[in-house]
């Protein structure tokens, strides 16, 4: 059976100041190697990943996809604030996330979570977490450099998203990274 690996996002602009973000942080950190930095172009938030897909399924899960984004109204996200997955003595990703998490978006995404149980797609156990990933970290050399870096990330606003659509990816993994082609837009609204 072929498959796809695929998920259900929402794409975001990289804009100018996230890109300036990372940059700096990569400038700082240039010491550690262990540090992954995500494709400033290729920003999205993930709704929802389904893996290994069967292409026989792709047609139903556009489908609902659409019926689920038509009874969803457009809405904004301002990305202003960084955390960390992990812990500060374990850190395993840096993130960017918001200070006011619009409700729009938590109704989206338990709606869709909700569809895809009812295609067989079954949600997992992790609570829903609003963020764009910056970089993830496999190891540090100078923890607490790292630490010292971090707390210095001015709290503004680095991104901003006017969301008007989901988008259905298909994942291609590289050993540059992975590689995600458009599989189909579906408007909200």
């Amino acid at each position: 059976m072929f498959t796809k690996r695929t998920f259900l996002a929402i794409s975001i602009p990289c804009g100018t100041e996230f890109p300036a973000m990372v940059e700096r942080l990569k400038k700082n950190l240039q010491h550690e190697k262990y540090i992954n930095y995500v494709k400033t172009n290729q920003i999205h938030m993930t709704l929802k990943f389904l893996g290994s897909t069967p292409v026989d399924d792709i047609p139903a899960i556009i489908e609902t996809c659409q019926k689920v984004a038509k009874r969803h109204q457009p809405f904004t996200m301002d990305f202003d604030r960084t955390g960390l997955f992990g812990s500060n003595n374990v850190p395993r990703v840096l993130w960017l996330g918001m200070n006011d998490q619009p409700q729009a978006l938590f109704d989206l995404e338990a709606d869709l979570l909700d569809a895809f149980d009812d295609l067989g797609y079954l949600r997992d156990r992790q609570n829903f977490v609003p963020h764009l990933t910056v970089c993830r970290i496999k190891s540090l050399v100078d923890k607490q450099f790292f630490l010292k870096i971090y707390n210095t990330i001015e709290p503004k606003t680095y991104l901003h998203a006017d969301v008007k659509e989901l988008v259905y990816f298909q994942s291609i993994l590289q050993p540059t990274g992975p590689i995600y082609k458009v599989i189909k837009s579906l408007p909200l609204g």
